[in-house]
């Protein structure tokens, strides 16, 4: 497998994919598709941590996508603009036939290190424990950060990227 950084020209293969990898997927709110669009027009897109994963053994055929983006956690009163800055993980998407093989946490363990040599301190997201756990993820309530959606804590993960880089940082994450 490749692991890459996405372009635009793999913008609208990318859409599709993304859609079809939800349509089967155990938990989907539908519009994932339209969230990958949102996040790279917005402010907060990281190209570098935009990555597909291609299948050289079949005509390099799309079959992973990952994007960590930043968001901040805000209401950290001993910062400067109360606010720390961290990743966010979001949408990983797996095809359907390649699931259960460890390409989903390859995928990601390559996003996490990319992020990790450029220098960001640490990756939040919402998903399955069971899954995350795995890959060294912990409730993020241990470290005292909520998110403004109410989202059950045992849902909201996060990974330091530098041992210790969350201590002493507690305040609320806005997932919208």
């Amino acid at each position: 497998m490749i692991i890459r950084q996405e372009t635009e020209s793999d913008f609208s293969q990318i859409h599709e994919f993304v859609k079809t990898a939800f349509q089967t997927a155990y938990v989907s709110g539908g519009t994932e598709q339209d969230y990958v669009s949102k996040l790279r027009t917005g402010g907060n897109y990281i190209p570098e941590l935009a990555l597909v994963m291609e299948d050289e053994n079949a005509d390099n055929k799309l079959v992973g996508h990952i994007m960590l983006s930043k968001i901040a956690i805000h209401g950290v009163k001993s910062l400067p603009k109360n606010m720390f800055e961290i990743l966010i993980l979001a949408p990983v998407a797996i095809a359907e036939d390649c699931r259960n093989k460890g390409l989903g946490s390859d995928l990601i363990r390559e996003s996490l290190k990319r992020a990790k040599t450029e220098g960001y301190a640490a990756v939040i997201l919402v998903g399955d424990p069971k899954f995350y756990e795995r890959l060294g993820f912990i409730s993020a309530k241990n470290f005292k950060i909520q998110n403004k959606q109410n989202i059950p804590d045992e849902n909201v993960l996060i990974l330091e990227l530098s041992p210790g880089i969350l201590d002493g940082i507690e305040g609320t994450v806005d997932f919208d």
